[in-house]
């Protein structure tokens, strides 16, 4: 049987890939599902495969949710005709010349856009099970990333870090959240507590303010 080969890599970083094989019979749910794991996805959410041309432009949807087969206005403008379902449409059925592509979308909110490329017909593998990722190059992104969530109360520094992907740990983020409460800085509350030991220091002379001093013991030591 007929394996296709396909090069499925983030729409922004086409550095970041896996090469998968599957069958030429088998049908895109299972593809979608071999996408999810090889890029350490949770698969909680719609996804969408579009056949495309060499440009990348979306034509026919093969979605995963029954309940999204139903053509919106957007789908009309484009003069889709219809929809199909994952788990009831074999790969081949799109398969219209040797470097094929589709445009994987993931997650509508987040909006995880993946290009993929049929690079080659090979010979199926008894030994192997598929779908199968045969090869991994560059380090998946992170699904979810808290730190859009909570952005506008970043501070600058912090902000910086999250547009450089260098998530600050739950202590810094948390520190950084707007309670509604004037918050004091560091060097505030070491004053403070300086100013608490100079009381108390006031408060032990003041007792000791009525006890008899001994005048020499204030004198220097001659010898």
């Amino acid at each position: 049987m007929a394996v296709y080969r396909f090069r499925v890599c983030l729409e922004d970083n086409e550095d970041v890939y896996r090469d998968i094989d599957i069958k030429a019979a088998q049908n895109f749910e299972q593809f979608h599902d071999a996408i999810q794991e090889a890029f350490k996805f949770d698969k909680k959410h719609a996804a969408s495969f579009f056949v495309s041309d060499d440009y990348w432009r979306k034509n026919e949807e093969i979605t995963l949710n029954k309940e999204d087969l139903a053509l919106d206005e957007e789908d009309k403008r484009r003069k889709i005709e219809r929809k199909y379902l994952m788990k009831e449409t074999k790969i081949a059925k799109f398969i219209e010349q040797p470097h094929q592509r589709f445009v994987y979308v993931f997650d509508p909110e987040a909006q995880w856009c993946f290009l993929i490329e049929m690079l080659k017909i090979v010979n199926e593998d008894g030994k192997l099970n598929y779908p199968v990722c045969i090869r991994s190059i560059g380090n998946a992104p992170k699904q979810y990333k808290q730190l859009n969530i909570i952005k506008d109360d970043l501070t600058p520094e912090l902000a910086l870090a999250a547009l450089l992907s260098e998530e600050p740990s739950d202590e810094e983020v948390y520190k950084t959240l707007d309670t509604g409460e004037e918050g004091i800085e560091e060097d505030d509350l070491v004053a403070l507590e300086g100013e608490e030991g100079e009381e108390e220091v006031d408060e032990e002379l003041g007792e000791d303010a009525d006890a008899d001093v001994d005048p020499s013991a204030f004198e220097e030591d001659e010898h």
